[in-house]
């Protein structure tokens, strides 16, 4: 699916989904020396409290002004440290 044809907006369980499948393909890419991708798939995949968590971290995104928003590169756009 090229970008031109992906929807504008997401349901928050689309979001969490597209969430899970980004952070499972940079796990089987090995890019995790400290070993804690896996910890969190499995949060991400059973985790009870997984769902009051993602819509916590929604709505913190919705308040933040754009703090947490990479650019292209995937650099934070103000230099400095992630917004917390």
């Amino acid at each position: 699916m090229s970008e031109e044809t992906m929807p504008s907006t997401l349901t928050l369980d689309e979001a969490y989904r597209a969430a899970f499948y980004l952070v499972r393909a940079y796990a089987s890419r090995g890019c995790d020396p400290s070993g804690d991708i896996p910890l969190l798939l499995q949060y991400m995949w059973s985790d009870p409290a997984r769902w009051d968590d993602w819509t916590s971290a929604v709505q913190r995104a919705l308040d933040d002004g754009g703090a947490a928003n990479p650019d292209s590169r995937g650099q934070w756009r103000e230099r400095g440290d992630m917004p917390e």
